[in-house]
Order: structure tokens, then C-alpha cells, then sequence
């Protein structure tokens, strides 16, 4: 509220300056008071992560930080990525935009490169006075939006910790270079195995650093409003990480998925898997063996469970400090990941093992330990946690707030969510809705629909069936395809795509 002054009848000059003066000190003064007592925003990133966790059900995997902070809050058990890759997903989180709209579906392009003017998260929260902190992966792009950023420390780039694995890095490019290799055969012998178990401490890794920076900002910023985003890069390849958090699973526990491909679906709808293929000792060609899918799945188990306790680390920090009920915290992962499901792995599909994400947000004042089953996006969570802290929603979001469902958890939603993957000039744009998965691959050019999929999964996230060919859901496709057709963004798209 902007104090009233009282003038004297005779209004001279100086009376009126000095006025102008005073009322922006007073002014400036109440903003800050406002963002004194505005909730604090705590963000985990966490990068490929399944939603598979104790507090999804998913008793094998160990998970025990994550699953209090389910417990503390709402767990969504349908929540949906807008693309299957890190930085699209990612700056479409940042944006609350759909990736069509924000004009990346690559992984090579920044946002600042194609969009100037995007308003994103830490923009918002540094133009309210917030202290905005970035800590590992959070973008892509580590230094995109860094004007935003008030604390964006480098996070440490070596993957493994090993010295024998380093050292045999070390030799397989200094002999590229000697043989004057170019620069993509270089950029592959530099890459090491798809494993690593190695006795050391959690700082051993990027992760257990990453953890230790964001707990040092929570003591330095304690008495100011932060927004904070922490981001740890495993469970992403390689699957490396401290020999106690491989020690809490055996081999022999893991299952090998059948590699049995759904009847019926187009060749667009699979990859090649080449982000697996790039690392040493991966076979170029063909389906891995029962023995490197069981290592890889016991790597993928030990690195969820080792980014499980960076997680805690920073949660039990937040408590100690005693700033757990001023703080919105919120955990997603920014895409699915395929561990041998279809005979395939990594992301890059439009399958429902790609774009369903784990999500939990938990909120002072807000409903505790429930879950719901509403259909949700994650261009949802910037509308969220502006509204939550008291701020208005920037008409460019797409999505719009879960607050609704942190106070009733059962209530529907949206009808349906979209995910779009792209295979060079055609773009995949796929719809769930309460039961089933609908995706069109549209050529750019024509936007002619060159092949469809329809995937039951009212009892499974592996359909062995597209059902896009059966005459019996011919009126369900019809109705399905209208939907889509309005709610895709491809006639306003930034996104070119490639000839």
C-alpha cells in the first residue's frame, strides 16, 4: 500500500520532489516485505528417472528420501513429459510452455538462441525479489538464462571415478588424436563404459558435489525467499555411482523384459538406441545380452538410489534449518526410460515408458500423503508454483496449476495430455487419455498423417498391440484424432523442421 501524503494548500516546487522521491523508497520497501514472506520454491531435477520407486509401488527399488517426500505430499501417478529428450523437456518445464511454442525439440539448441523474450521460472522469481540458485543439471544447457540466475556454480564434469577408467579415457583419445581421427570418433573414444561401480565417498561423484552446493546456498540464503532448483544427472548413463549404493541390489533380481515389439507399429515410432551404442564396449548392432541387460538394470537400480540420498541430503538440511514450512518442494523427472522394454532403451519415443514422469509436490498447508490419479502435465508446474507463492500465472504458460489437486487429490483434471517426438521432417504428436495412447506422425511440409498408433493401457505400460489398424476402433481413433487435431500446436509452431 503506498503511504498518503498530505500536501499543504500551497503546493510549492520542492514539496512536490520531494514527494516523488519518497514514494518509490516506500514502495520498494513494501516489495520487499512482500517477497520476505513469500513461500520458497525448492525444484529436484532429476534426469530419466522411471516412476518406478517405493512410493510407486515398486518394492525392488530403494528409494526411502523420495518416498517421505511422497508421503509429505502429493504423488501424481499419471503425470506426462511434453518430449522425451532432456533440454526440450526441460526448457518446456522452464517456460510452462509445449515444445512447439518455445521452438526447441533438439538437444543441440539453448533457449536463448531461438527466443529472446521467453519469460521462464527464475526470470519470474528474480523480477519478485527472489534469490534464484542453480545447481547441476537443470537446463540442458548448463548456462542457459544465466541472467537469471543469481547462484549458478560449474558443476564438475567428470562422470567416472575410477582412476583405471580415466586413465584408459586417456589413452583411447590421445591415440584418436594421434591418428588424427575426426572429431565424432574422438568424441566417441572419449567415452567410457556404460557402468561404473567404485568404492568412494557420494562427493566421489558429480551428484554427492551437487548436493553439497545446494545445502551451502540453504545456510547462506535461509532468511531470504529463494527459488532453488537442484539438478542430479543420475539415473542418466553411465550408470555410475558408489559401490554401497550397488550393494543394496543383486544381480539375479533383476528380469529381463521381453523384446517383443508391439504388433503392428510403424518403424517411426522405434530408435536405434544410439545414446547407449556411444559408450565402450556396447555392441553396435542387435539386442544385448541377458548378462549386459542385467548389469545395466543393476546400474540404473544403485545410480536411482545413490540420486535417492542426494535428495535427502538436501531435504534433511532444509529441515534442520527449520525452513520445511515456508518451502514449495517439488521433485519430477524430466522423461521415461526404456531398460530393455520392446528390446529398446533410453528415451526418444513417444511410448508410454518415455513420456510418463514421477511427480511429487509437497506444500505447506496443502493436502499430505495422497496420490492422485489425475491426468497431468509438466508445462503445469510454473503456473503452479506461481500461483502457490502468491504471483500471477504469465499469460504464456500453456499449462495450468495442480493447486486445485494438492487440495483435492481426486478431482479430474484434464481430459487428456500430449507428448511430440520428432523423426527428422515428421513430427510424432501423441495423446493420453484416461485409457489409451493415440499418436500421428505428421510430415511437416503436407501435415499429411503417414502412419497412426493406438496402445490399450488399462492393464499395462508395454501394449504387445498398436490397435490403429483394427476396424473396431475405428469411431474411437475418429474421435481421438479430432481431439488432437485440436489441441496440437502445429499451426503455430516456432519449431522448423528439418527437409
Amino acid at each position: 500500500m503506498i503511504p498518503k501524503f498530505i500536501f499543504p494548500r500551497r503546493v510549492n516546487a520542492f514539496s512536490i520532489l520531494l514527494a516523488l522521491l519518497v514514494l518509490p523508497v516506500f514502495a520498494q520497501a513494501e516489495e520487499h516485505q512482500a517477497s520476505a514472506d513469500a513461500k520458497n520454491v525448492l525444484i529436484f531435477f532429476i534426469d530419466d528417472l522411471r516412476p518406478e520407486l517405493g512410493c510407486y509401488g515398486v518394492d525392488s527399488i530403494q528409494s526411502p528420501s523420495i518416498d517421505t517426500l511422497a508421503s509429505e505430499g502429493v504423488l501424481f501417478e499419471r503425470a506426462y513429459c511434453q518430449q522425451a529428450l532432456c533440454a526440450p523437456s526441460r526448457i518446456s518445464m522452464m517456460t510452462g510452455q509445449y515444445p512447439d511454442h518455445t521452438g526447441i525439440v533438439d538437444l543441440f539448441t539453448p533457449l536463448r538462441k531461438v527466443n529472446k523474450t521467453a519469460m521462464t521460472l527464475p526470470q519470474y522469481f528474480q523480477q519478485r525479489g527472489y534469490v534464484t540458485a542453480s545447481f547441476g543439471k537443470v537446463y540442458h544447457h548448463l548456462r542457459d538464462d544465466k541472467t537469471s540466475w543469481s547462484e549458478i556454480p560449474e558443476p564438475p564434469s567428470e562422470k567416472y571415478a575410477d582412476p583405471e577408467t580415466l586413465a584408459a579415457i586417456a589413452r583411447r583419445v590421445k591415440d584418436a588424436k594421434t591418428q588424427k581421427l575426426d572429431v565424432d570418433q574422438t568424441r566417441l573414444a572419449a567415452n567410457g563404459p556404460p557402468t561404473e561401480c567404485f568404492v568412494t565417498e557420494d562427493e566421489g561423484y558429480r551428484d554427492g558435489i551437487v548436493a553439497k552446493q545446494a545445502i551451502a546456498s540453504l545456510r547462506k540464503n535461509k532468511d531470504k525467499p529463494f527459488f532453488m532448483c537442484v539438478g542430479f544427472a543420475k539415473p542418466h548413463l553411465p550408470f555410475a555411482a558408489p559401490k554401497r549404493y550397488w550393494d543394496l541390489y543383486e544381480r539375479d533380481q533383476f528380469r529381463v523384459p521381453s523384446r517383443q515389439r508391439p504388433e503392428g507399429s510403424p518403424d517411426l515410432a522405434f530408435t536405434i538406441w544410439g545414446e547407449l551404442r556411444g559408450y565402450h564396449g556396447v555392441p553396435q548392432q542387435g539386442e544385448l545380452s541377458d548378462e549386459m541387460t542385467r548389469e545395466l538394470m543393476h546400474g540404473y537400480a544403485a545410480s536411482v538410489s545413490f540420486a535417492d540420498a542426494q535428495v535427502g541430503k538436501v531435504m534433511a538440511e532444509l529441515d534442520r534449518l527449520k525452513l520445511r514450512d515456508d518451502t514449495i518442494v517439488v521433485l519430477w523427472g524430466d522423461h521415461g526410460y526404456k531398460l530393455g522394454d520392446y528390446g529398446l532403451w533410453c528415451k526418444h519415443t513417444n511410448f508410454e515408458l518415455d513420456a510418463q514422469v514421477p511427480l511429487i509436490i509437497s506444500a505447506p498447508g496443502h493436502t499430505r500423503d495422497q496420490r492422485s490419479k489425475a491426468l497431468v502435465e509438466i508445462v503445469d508446474l510454473f503456473p503452479t508454483v506461481a500461483s502457490m507463492t502468491g504471483g500471477e500465472v504469465p499469460k504464456s504458460c500453456d499449462g495450468k496449476s495442480l493447486q486445485p489437486l494438492l487440495q483435492n487429490p481426486n478431482q479430474s483434471f484434464k481430459p487428456f495430455a500430449l507428448t511430440q517426438y520428432p523423426r527428422g521432417s515428421t513430427m510424432g504428436y501423441s495423446l493420453r487419455n484416461d485409457r489409451y495412447r493415440y499418436t500421428e506422425w505428421i510430415q511437416a511440409g503436407t501435415k499429411r498423417v503417414v502412419a497412426r498408433e493406438l496402445y490399450d493401457h488399462q492393464d499395462t505400460s508395454t501394449p504387445d498391440r498398436n490397435l490403429a489398424a483394427s476396424a473396431e476402433q475405428s469411431k474411437r481413433i475418429s474421435r481421438l484424432a479430432e481431439q488432437l487435431n485440436a489441441a496440437r500446436r502445429i499451426e503455430t509452431t516456432r519449431v522448423k523442421m528439418k527437409k
